[in-house]
């Protein structure tokens, strides 16, 4: 029974690894192309892909995880000393209230949203056009938070560290593992382009410190589902902003998908 959990630690973690490389020269290239041939429902279907391959990876290792009988606060999906819930939980809150005015900010400004939508254009297949888009996307972003976090801030830096810590040392080791997940996690994004690598990876080791410092991983649960709903929400308002607002009909953001 050992040997095969650990088999299948071994495939996840290679499965994390090859993955997006994959993405990146398959199924990333054929979405653009069923998006240029507006092809009804595309966006909403490859949402729903996401949903099912996420939720799907995740909970088979849980399900894993359990089976095994390993202590949840090894993946650090427990309760947080009292000062510490309270101290992220609020954290995360004036984060998201950040977030919100921010995007209020943006929207009052033609010329930022102009310069914005430029610096976006990588993200636009993922951005909801449609009401009903916008409430997938809402599933999409939670889902995110819950299941990415889990597998990238909760298995694997557990999972390398078993590898480095008896190497180098505990305190050493463990941030070994977290610089390296999180490289992992800006891989993750690659099909965004390469220069997203690093930014995604720079996020991601964020998230990592705020999850070892608060000893749990719900506080970087809850702030990635709430950066991905924020940018989720500002790319609908920018895409069904007043053509008034816009810079016209011929605007590639605002024409139809």
């Amino acid at each position: 029974m050992k040997l095969r959990i650990e088999f299948f630690y071994a495939i996840l973690f290679a499965f994390l690894l090859v993955i997006p490389l994959a993405e990146a020269r398959w199924s990333w290239p054929r979405y653009l192309k069923r998006l240029a041939a507006n092809e009804p429902g595309a966006r909403l279907r490859h949402f729903r892909s996401l949903l099912v391959w996420e939720w799907g990876l995740t909970l088979a290792f849980l399900g894993v995880w359990a089976l095994a009988g390993q202590p949840w606060n090894s993946l650090l999906l427990h309760q947080a000393a009292p000062i510490q819930s309270y101290l992220f939980l609020l954290f995360s809150v004036l984060m998201i209230v950040v977030f919100l005015r921010q995007r209020r900010a943006i929207l009052a400004r033609p010329a930022t949203v102009e310069r914005l939508r430029k610096r976006l254009e990588f993200a636009r297949p993922l951005m909801p056009h449609t009401p009903a888009e916008r409430r997938m996307f809402w599933a999409v972003s939670a889902t995110a938070g819950i299941c990415e976090e889990t597998l990238y801030r909760g298995f694997l830096p557990w999972y390398l560290a078993g590898f480095i810590v008896p190497r180098t040392g505990a305190l050493t080791g463990i941030w070994i593992a977290i610089t390296l997940s999180s490289l992992i996690f800006g891989l993750g994004h690659i099909y965004l382009g390469v220069n997203q690598v690093p930014r995604t990876a720079l996020v991601g080791l964020f998230l990592a410190v705020l999850t070892y410092f608060s000893g749990s991983l719900w506080p970087s649960m809850v702030l990635h589902a709430a950066i991905d709903w924020n940018s989720g929400e500002l790319g609908y308002a920018m895409l069904n902003l007043p053509r008034s607002v816009s810079s016209g009909a011929d605007d590639p953001l605002i024409s139809p998908p």
